[in-house]
């Protein structure tokens, strides 16, 4: 080769090389999209819509599989069968509106169940809603799974607009079966052909379901399918930790966010258990027994379940029952419960997520955990009857129920006469101090540590705003940092929890700034301290570290903020079981004699994390 030729041949080589790298190292680059608002799927078109600013463009109600509907006429079961691709349409289908919420009983913002089923609530439920900048850059995707105990929510309750236009993502907020239609593992429903619907993990399955949808589709919506990142709160949190864990997440994800989980996986002889209690329940609920219900009537529809099982009549006739009379049936025979997934040994592997962290068979990625700093005082006015009926407290006429009553109506009960001793505010501030301490330690800390010997990109938050010095009153006080308050603050919304802080003060517009900084840098390069294309961050900004094993290392970030700005910084201690235990037994101990008793029994109520 002379040298003429020899000059070109390397330079056209080096500028190969230097593309291959580019194409690699900067994937939003390649591959620019359309930014048209009819986009083609694998299974049809769909007509989205611009937001009222035009900065993003949306489209609801999008199918990412068939409709889980029993055709008992043409003898087609898809209640509680693993999901299947949507049908293909013909034509433009209108996606503009949003889907009806997966089946479930009508719950208000603050959470509370009612006794009838909510009529914007359906079967036929398996859809995603999606937003974007309106722009044409591809971007990373950032996938939210809704809490709810896996018994209530929906996509309607997330608008994704300032998301994914401050945070420079595709979000995908995705709706899945709840309740008994979610999670019911029972020899009556398995056909021992298909281990996927065999393991009664439906609504798992549905997770899995549109995360493959997502990785074979997202293109269209200018997502980028090779920077998927599944966050969840709550519920959404063990939901997103099952696809870490399991199997059938291999390979339809990148990163994960876990925010306050609070379930664990149950055994499969636990899940047999708790499905033939809402059998029965269902029984009773169809015969319309009253309440409360004798032993010897449970015993006689125990009975009845277990003939129908032995003759074979339970399938047909669960299969039969409206979906919405579980529902109905748990709440009036006591309450709704949380649905965790079940350790089948195929969709979960058997002993769980420690187990399968500590083996380093798992899916490995970059992955935040995090917890607020009052988790259960989000759910302690809510127990103020049994408080009040067990403990006596607090010592005035009211119950803590009063200080819901108090959020909501301009501090009338005044929350100083609810609890109008000094021990009485005491008690009632330390338990949900407690019980959330106990809280980290099992859902963040542990779960970091044993995480971190395995892999590297574990990071770990504690959230604090609402608290006093940052909330408004009396919210400080009775709910500050509690359960999902660190939701707008990712999210970009202008109410925090429960729709009462109003978000839009300098130190939590600044504090959400951060956050959401840190989320746009994690989904598009897995790690939350580099990557933010707007510049959100304040010129001196703590950087957010890798958690450390190492006594004294670092742990958490702690997201916090006062009135007029961003309070950031790293915590270096690790919270255990037996940290936390022995800061709430010597909290007791210096208690009045007279009131050690009560100290103790209140605070270990909302102790309801045992170790793993």
């Amino acid at each position: 080769m002379n040298s003429g030729k020899e000059s070109v041949f390397r330079f056209r080589l080096a500028a190969a090389v230097i593309s291959v790298a580019l194409f690699l190292l900067i994937p939003s680059l390649v591959g620019a999209w359309s930014n048209k608002l009819v986009v083609d799927t694998d299974f049809g078109k769909l007509q989205g819509y611009l937001s009222n600013d035009g900065t993003a463009m949306i489209w609801k109600g999008v199918p990412y599989a068939k409709p889980p509907v029993d055709d008992l006429l043409n003898n087609i079961e898809l209640r509680w069968n693993a999901p299947q691709d949507p049908e293909p349409w013909a034509g433009i289908r209108d996606a503009t509106k949003p889907a009806m919420k997966c089946i479930q009983l009508y719950t208000t913002v603050d959470w509370i169940r009612t006794g009838a089923v909510d009529p914007e609530s359906s079967e036929d439920c398996l859809y995603v809603d999606i937003f974007r900048p309106n722009n044409s850059k591809r971007l990373p995707v950032y996938v939210w799974i809704h809490g709810g105990s896996n018994n209530f929510g929906s996509a309607k309750e997330y608008n994704g607009e300032k998301l994914a236009t401050q945070s420079e993502v595709v979000v995908v907020v995705v709706q899945y079966r709840l309740g008994p239609m979610g999670w019911f593992y029972h020899p009556a429903l398995q056909s021992g052909t298909d281990p996927l619907s065999d393991s009664g993990n439906f609504g798992t399955l549905d997770h899995a379901q549109a995360l493959r949808w997502i990785k074979e589709n997202i293109d269209a919506f200018g997502g980028d399918p090779h920077r998927v990142t599944v966050a969840g709160e709550s519920a959404g949190a063990h939901n997103t930790m099952n696809m870490v864990i399991s199997p059938i997440g291999k390979g339809l994800f990148h990163r994960a966010i876990y925010q306050s989980g609070g379930m664990a996986p149950v055994t499969a002889v636990s899940g047999r258990v708790s499905a033939n209690d809402y059998i029965e329940k269902l029984l009773m609920f169809k015969d319309n027994v009253s309440t409360p219900v004798p032993p010897a009537t449970r015993a006689l529809y125990a009975q009845k379940r277990v003939e129908m099982e032995n003759n074979g009549t339970l399938g047909p006739y669960l299969r039969s029952v409206n979906a919405g009379d579980f529902f109905l049936a748990l709440i009036k025979y006591g309450s709704v419960p949380t649905f965790p997934v079940i350790m089948d040994g195929y969709v979960m592997p058997l002993g769980g997520w420690i187990p399968a962290i500590q083996s380093g068979n798992y899916n490995k990625m970059p992955i935040i955990l995090g917890s607020n700093e009052h988790e259960t005082k989000a759910f302690m006015p809510l127990f103020g009857s049994l408080m009040k009926l067990w403990y006596g407290v607090p010592s005035s006429s009211y119950t803590w129920y009063s200080l819901f009553t108090s959020v909501r109506n301009n501090n009338v009960p005044d929350y100083m006469a609810v609890l109008d001793t000094p021990f009485d505010r005491d008690l009632y501030d330390q338990t949900g101090y407690f019980g959330s301490l106990q809280w980290k330690a099992k859902n963040v800390d542990s779960i970091a540590r044993e995480l971190s010997k395995v892999q590297d990109k574990v990071y770990a938050y504690l959230f604090k705003w609402g608290d006093i010095g940052s909330g408004p009153k009396p919210f400080d006080f009775i709910y500050g940092a509690g359960h999902a308050a660190e939701i707008p603050f990712f999210f970009g919304g202008n109410k925090g929890l429960f729709n009462i802080p109003d978000l839009t003060g300098p130190g939590a517009r600044a504090l959400q700034s951060v956050m959401m900084g840190h989320l746009s840098n994690f989904a598009q390069t897995g790690n939350p301290n580099s990557g933010d294309p707007n510049k959100m961050f304040p010129p001196k900004r703590t950087k957010w570290l890798q958690w450390s094993n190492t006594p004294g290392g670092p742990k958490s970030i702690v997201f916090d903020a006062d009135f007029n700005g961003a309070k950031i910084a790293m915590m270096n201690e690790e919270v255990t079981f037996a940290s936390a235990e022995a800061e709430r037994q010597a909290w007791v101990a210096d208690q009045n004699p007279l009131n050690r008793t009560t100290a103790d029994n209140v605070t270990k109520f909302f102790l309801w994390q045992p170790p793993w």
